[in-house]
């Protein structure tokens, strides 16, 4: 097809190059609720730990998916920590911590999140 010939003659394939932490939930109280806690780790992750990149959930408020970068998953995390605790709806997500190393492997640590644990 003469229409997509050249398309991709440019293209780079895609690198990654940051650690992440993706945070799967279940149903939560509507957009407010989500966007309160949009807000909190646009504002409160140091630029130097990582950033937020926001949200995707469900049409129905039945899931969703956060997502935030940084150069270290772990210390991400634990920087977001103290932020997640503050919302119920967060409890029972499963929790996606992706490292990047040099050779760009990737290790992964999948676990289950609940508000109410101890660090």
């Amino acid at each position: 097809m003469e229409l997509f010939e050249g398309l991709l003659e440019n293209a780079t394939d895609y690198e990654l190059t940051e650690d992440s932490v993706l945070i799967q939930f279940g149903a939560f109280g509507g957009l407010d609720e989500i966007h309160k806690l949009d807000l909190r780790l646009f504002d409160e992750i140091p630029a130097e730990i990582g950033w937020h990149d926001g949200h995707e959930v469900a049409v129905d408020d039945t899931h969703g998916t956060l997502f935030s970068y940084g150069d270290n998953a772990e210390k991400l995390f634990l920087t977001m920590l103290p932020i997640l605790k503050d919302f119920d709806f967060l409890d029972g997500a499963t929790v996606h911590l992706s490292f990047i190393k040099q050779d760009k492997t990737v290790s992964e640590i999948e676990f289950e999140f609940h508000v109410g644990a101890n660090e």
